[in-house]
């Protein structure tokens, strides 16, 4: 039996990955399968639309009160999922914001957990934008799990920071850390949020629900992406492996597709019209772009390489008229297939 809570719940992927655990089903954890005794879902603010899956406890107010609060709601949890997070345009419009957000309660959560009589475990969605490169010092061509993290904002600074403090409970003995990076997932649903990967989602969504969007960057941007299934799915992965099968280290890059803002546009006329893709505005964003810019990557791997720019971005990016789909092609360079989806 298992108790599983998860922070962030009444988010975009939160509220997915919630979905995929309701009480009485079941879940693999740390390499066991559990029934699903208990599921606690925990977020700032709980809409009246959200129900999440049946059976499912809410608790709702800002992360580090509530860890302070009620303890035992947090530290009684055999599984927990982290989410809970300030958007990488927040924290670097309002630096307090983001460090109490995002450092400060994740350090409360790790040490609430570290004092549980058993030993919890804990998946921490973490990023991609831990890894900054500069004019002087760019990032490598193919970024993997061991390349040497330099975040050049302050979220992917945040989340390093906890990466490092949860990877130091673990080898204390005292939690089962594992930190899953996150790249942009898209298309997400909804309107437009903080974040400053916000756009690639609202560059293809509003244009196809008949609506104006603005690109704030450079169509030869590069950008990792990830769909919302894949997320959902790398997370579950993360807590289903036992020790043995997740090894070292504990911070992981969750698998993704390279492709430029540009090759995104041209997938959307392709598919959706020249008509929709006029609904695309260029007005640049400074803050945005540098941002964008200091993660702007090749690869996330070896085995997920650049897609050949010579083949049409629509091929492998499915778009319709007002349903997003997905498409499955081959990868010419490695002969792996990628599947990709923009769900709605």
């Amino acid at each position: 039996m298992a108790n599983i809570l998860i922070t962030g719940a009444n988010g975009f992927i939160g509220s997915r990955l919630a979905a995929t655990m309701p009480v009485g089903s079941t879940a693999r954890l740390n390499g066991k399968d559990e029934v699903v005794e208990r599921l606690v879902l925990v977020d700032h603010v709980v809409t009246d639309s959200v129900a999440g899956p049946d059976g499912a406890e809410w608790a709702e107010g800002d992360l580090g009160a509530l860890v302070a609060a009620q303890p035992d709601l947090f530290s009684s949890a055999d599984a927990v999922f982290h989410l809970a997070s300030a958007t990488s345009g927040e924290c670097e419009a309002e630096l307090d914001l983001g460090i109490n957000a995002n450092l400060l309660a994740g350090v409360a959560l790790g040490r609430c957990l570290a004092s549980a009589a058993h030993r919890p475990l804990l998946v921490f969605s973490s990023t991609i934008a831990i890894y900054g490169g500069t004019p002087e010092a760019p990032l490598p061509p193919v970024v993997d799990d061991t390349t040497h993290p330099t975040p050049q904002n302050s979220y992917g600074s945040q989340k390093l920071m906890l990466e490092a403090f949860f990877a130091d409970l673990s080898r204390r003995g005292l939690i089962t850390a594992r930190s899953l990076r996150l790249m942009t997932v898209s298309v997400r649903p909804g309107r437009p949020n903080g974040a400053a990967s916000s756009f690639l989602s609202g560059m293809i969504r509003e244009p196809l629900q008949g609506e104006n969007a603005n690109v704030p960057v450079g169509p030869e941007l590069r950008v990792v992406l990830n769909s919302p299934d894949g997320a959902v799915a790398g997370l579950r992965h993360a807590g289903a492996a036992s020790d043995d099968v997740w090894g070292g280290p504990r911070g992981v890059n969750l698998p993704g597709i390279s492709v430029t803002v540009g090759e995104m546009a041209a997938a959307l006329t392709a598919i959706g019209g020249a008509d929709v893709a006029a609904r695309l505005s260029w007005e640049r964003d400074e803050t945005i772009e540098r941002i964008k810019r200091t993660y702007n990557m090749q690869s996330l791997s070896k085995e997920n390489p650049v897609m050949p720019l010579n083949d049409p971005v629509a091929k492998f990016i499915g778009l319709r008229r007002g349903q997003l789909c997905e498409i499955t092609r081959t990868n010419e360079t490695s002969g792996t297939f990628v599947t990709y989806r923009f769900c709605k």
